[in-house]
């Protein structure tokens, strides 16, 4: 589930929509075909929102490899609590990551066909993040990486997928940032956006979007 999406407001509007500073290093460009393993942005706590870029696939602290095991892009919401993976980022490294739009793919006549969908509001959705930085040899530097989570699809969205990104409620957004919310205030913060699912526009696309090489607007048009 949402194995690609789109990001095209710049840094200064999602820092104005999220009332974070803007600590990104590198040029803005719209993208309409992010992958995994790519730097996508992210807000943070950090004394205050900080808006700057992770890489999408968590690297867990306590690896030994970074390039090796796995690197998941999502975790599922039912069992990030428990998960040796996401369990301890859940608890310290929390964040967002704003999301225009994501794709996903449905077999239709024995064909792969992938479908936009839309946050209907028109603003970047803010997706529930964890997030971990890596450090190992002192001549390496650290990754900083990050796992997206996903909940049940519902509505138009589960016409095409039975999972769907996480939102995080507006008015949640600073105890889920909070670096010191209790465990208790966590889960409240998760099954408040489980029982408000975003709601979504589903459009089919080009199967261009197939190829990551593919990253121009017409990937967004219908197909």
């Amino acid at each position: 589930m949402c194995g690609r999406f789109v990001q095209v407001s710049s840094p200064e509007r999602l820092a104005l929509q999220f009332g974070a500073v803007d600590v990104t290093s590198t040029p803005h460009r719209p993208r309409y075909n992010v992958a995994p393993s790519t730097a996508v942005p992210a807000i943070i706590d950090a004394g205050g929102r900080r808006l700057g870029t992770l890489q999408w696939g968590l690297v867990p602290s306590w690896a030994k490899d970074p390039d090796a095991g796995p690197r998941p892009i999502n975790a599922r919401v039912e069992g990030v609590a428990t998960s040796r993976l996401f369990a301890t980022p859940l608890r310290r490294q929390r964040c967002i990551v704003p999301v225009d739009a994501w794709y996903e793919w449905q077999e239709v006549d024995g064909v792969k066909q992938p479908w936009l969908l839309t946050p209907t509001d028109g603003e970047a959705a803010p997706i529930a993040a964890v997030w971990s930085t890596w450090r190992g040899d002192p001549s390496v530097p650290p990754r900083s990486t990050v796992a997206l989570l996903t909940t049940a699809a519902t509505g138009p969205a589960a016409s095409v997928h039975d999972r769907m990104p996480l939102r995080v409620p507006s008015n949640l957004l600073d105890t889920w940032l909070q670096a010191g919310a209790e465990d208790e205030e966590i889960a409240a913060v998760l099954e408040d956006a489980i029982a408000t699912p975003m709601e979504v526009e589903v459009c089919r696309v080009s199967r261009r979007v197939n190829d990551v090489r593919n990253d121009d607007p017409s990937l967004i048009e219908a197909a």
